[in-house]
C-alpha cells in the first residue's frame, strides 16, 4: 500500500481547526515526519475539507508590510528561511480591549516547518501557539539574549509522542504587551535548540519607539535609553527636580521627574515616572495633577492626581509594571456633560474589572477633600 508522509503539526491544525478556527498552528508538509497510510490521509483530508465547508478559513494571506502595521516589534524571518508566509486572523483581536489581530509566520528552515505568532495587548499568559498537545517538558524559564536588550523572559516547551516531537518556545515583551511563540514539528528534534532561531529573528528596525521622546527629559536632553537612575537624574536641567517614590506594584522604589519644582513647599503638579519592567530602567507613564494648588500626592503606594474638578488615582501593573490608572471620577465640567462619572479598581491588574462610580456630587467632593489631606510629594529641587 501507498505511503504519504505529512507533518505532525498538519495532523493538530486539522483537528484543532475544526475546534478553533484562527486558534490552529499552520505548518507545511515535511519529509522528515510521520508516516501514515494513504487511507488515514484520506479521512484526514475529506474532514478537514467538512470542516472548512461548516466554517470560513479567518485567516488572511497578507505582506510582511502589512504584518509590522498589524503588531508593532514584530519578528522577521530567520536566515536562510525559505517559503515564508505572513497570514493575519482578525477574529481572535478584540479592538474595544485593545488586543489586536493574531499575525503569523509561516517558514521552512533546515527542511522543518515552523510557524510563529504575535499579538499585540494579549496577555502573558494568552495562549496563541494553537499547539494542542500534552508538554513532556516545561515550561523552562530561560531569558533571550537578542530580545529586549537581553532582558525578556520566555518558557520553553517540548512534546514527544509516538509520531514524533514538537518543540515551542513563547516570549512576552512587557513594555508593550506583545505575546510571541514559535512552534516547530519534526520526526526527531533531541539537541535541537528553538531560542537560536527565536534569537534569529528579532527584528532591530522594528522598535517602534526607539527614536521617539516619551518626556520632557528625553526630549530636552535628546537621550531615550538610560542604564541607572542616576543617569536619568544627570540628564535634568537646573530648577527641574526628582523624587523617589514607593507604588503599589514594584517590590522597590521607582523614580519621578519633573519639568518644574514649586519652591515654596519643593511639590510638583506634573511628573514623568522611570521604573524597571525586567530590570531596565524605562519611562513607565506621566501624571498631572493642575498647577501649585493640586500638587501631586502620594499614600500607601498610591499616588493621587486631579483638581477641583477631578479625582484620579494611580499604581503600577502588575503585568507591564507601568502607570495604571486606579480610580477616575469627574464631574463633567471640564468636559462640559456636567455630570458625574467615572469608575473605581481595586486591583493593580487589567484582568480585574473596574466599577462605575454611582455616588452623589456630595461623595465626589468627599473624594477631594481626602484626596487633599494626603501627604505631599517632595522633590530634590536640579541645582
Amino acid at each position: 500500500m501507498k505511503k504519504k508522509l505529512i507533518s505532525i503539526i498538519a495532523v493538530l491544525t486539522m483537528a484543532s481547526a475544526c475546534a478553533s478556527g484562527c486558534g490552529s498552528t499552520q505548518t507545511q508538509e515535511t519529509t522528515d515526519n510521520a508516516e501514515v497510510t494513504e487511507a488515514a490521509t484520506v479521512e484526514a483530508s475529506a474532514a478537514a475539507e467538512e470542516a472548512t465547508v461548516q466554517m470560513a478559513n479567518p485567516w488572511v494571506e497578507i505582506s510582511e508590510e502589512e504584518a509590522n502595521e498589524a503588531c508593532a516589534r514584530l519578528f522577521k524571518a530567520p536566515e536562510g528561511a525559505t517559503n515564508v508566509t505572513w497570514r493575519i486572523c482578525k477574529d481572535l483581536g478584540n479592538p474595544e480591549q485593545g488586543i489586536g489581530p493574531l499575525v503569523q509566520l509561516d517558514f521552512t528552515l533546515d527542511d522543518m516547518p515552523f510557524t510563529a505568532r504575535a499579538q499585540q495587548g494579549a496577555s502573558e499568559d494568552a495562549d496563541i501557539a494553537g499547539n494542542y498537545v500534552e508538554w513532556t517538558v516545561g515550561p523552562e524559564d530561560t531569558t533571550l539574549a537578542n530580545w529586549g536588550e537581553g532582558n525578556m523572559a520566555g518558557k520553553f516547551y517540548r512534546s514527544i509522542g509516538d509520531t514524533g516531537y514538537v518543540d515551542m518556545i513563547t516570549w512576552y515583551d512587557v513594555e508593550i504587551g506583545i505575546s510571541y511563540s514559535l512552534s516547530v514539528a519534526a520526526a526527531d528534534l533531541d539537541g535541537f535548540d528553538i531560542q537560536a532561531v527565536a534569537e534569529q529573528m528579532y527584528n532591530g528596525e522594528n522598535e517602534p519607539f526607539a527614536d521617539m521622546p516619551a518626556d520632557f527629559l528625553q526630549e530636552q536632553s535628546g537621550i531615550v535609553s538610560f542604564a541607572t537612575y542616576d543617569d536619568v537624574i544627570a540628564a535634568l536641567q537646573p530648577g527641574q527636580g526628582y523624587a523617589y517614590i514607593k507604588l503599589t506594584g514594584s517590590d522597590e522604589e521607582v523614580l519621578a521627574v519633573t519639568d518644574l519644582v514649586f519652591e515654596a513647599d519643593h511639590s510638583a503638579y506634573e511628573i514623568s515616572v522611570y521604573a524597571k519592567p525586567n530590570g531596565k530602567v524605562s519611562q513607565v507613564g506621566n501624571v498631572s495633577g493642575n498647577g501649585s494648588a493640586y500638587p501631586l500626592r502620594l499614600e500607601d503606594g498610591i499616588l493621587y492626581a486631579g483638581d477641583n474638578h477631578s479625582y484620579e488615582t494611580y499604581f503600577l501593573s502588575k503585568e507591564y509594571v507601568s502607570l495604571m490608572m486606579k480610580d477616575y471620577v469627574s464631574d463633567g465640567v471640564n468636559a462640559g456633560s456636567n455630570e458625574l462619572t467615572g469608575f473605581t479598581r481595586e486591583k493593580n491588574s487589567f484582568d480585574d474589572e473596574t466599577t462605575d462610580f454611582t455616588g452623589t456630587q456630595e461623595d465626589f467632593e468627599n473624594l477631594l477633600q481626602e484626596r487633599d489631606k494626603k501627604p505631599v510629594i517632595e522633590f530634590t529641587i536640579v541645582e
